[in-house]
């Protein structure tokens, strides 16, 4: 008659062994999926991406189809050919954007001449609604431009330098799949 006083308790201590019933296992729920559901989180994912030099959040920012558009006195010196005609074109594309930014998060300038940066900063001032435009060029009825004053800042802890870029960067949006993505990114810089 004890021994059936005791036995869900025994039985609970059978099936539980040496859990604890009131702690269960912690699992890692974690995604490397990042949501961009407005273009504001869009912009700051873009900052976070830079600060934490992720080629991985970088690269989920952009749609298959982007561009970076360089301001006119830069295609002489970092235009490169894009269509094979021998001209250094005004742009570059998405493999090209993503080498660029590996390069800078990873190994340094691609020329050498500046190691990885200690700190990478991109600062977006993201303006009100109010000044965001729709693209008035046809078939981009829908692909929303925002213009940005930024700071992008490179810091060497080692020889206490700095390096800095700012201006004017224009971001055109879409949405696909209920993401926004970066399809053009125009330079306006100041270097």
């Amino acid at each position: 008659m004890k021994i059936a006083k005791y036995l869900p308790l025994i039985l609970m201590l059978i099936i539980f062994g040496c859990q604890n019933p009131f702690r269960p296992k912690l699992t890692d729920s974690s995604t490397s999926v990042i949501l961009s559901r407005s273009p504001e989180e869009l912009l700051r994912n873009l900052e976070k991406s830079y600060r934490e030099k992720n080629i991985n959040i970088f690269r989920q920012l952009l749609h298959k189809d982007y561009r970076f558009e360089l301001l006119s006195s830069e295609y002489s010196q970092i235009g490169i050919d894009m269509n094979g005609d021998g001209i250094r074109d005004s742009w570059w594309g998405y493999d090209h954007e993503i080498e660029i930014t590996r390069n800078m998060f990873e190994r340094g300038s691609s020329d050498g001449n500046f190691p990885v940066a200690d700190n990478i900063e991109l600062r977006l001032q993201i303006p009100p609604q109010e000044v965001w435009y729709t693209d008035p060029a046809e078939g981009r009825e829908t692909w929303i431009v925002i213009p940005c004053y930024f700071d992008l800042i490179l810091s060497y802890t080692s020889s206490n330098t700095i390096y800095m870029a700012n201006g004017i960067a224009r971001f055109y949006l879409v949405q696909e799949a209920g993401n926004w993505q970066i399809i053009i990114w125009s330079d306006e810089s100041n270097l």
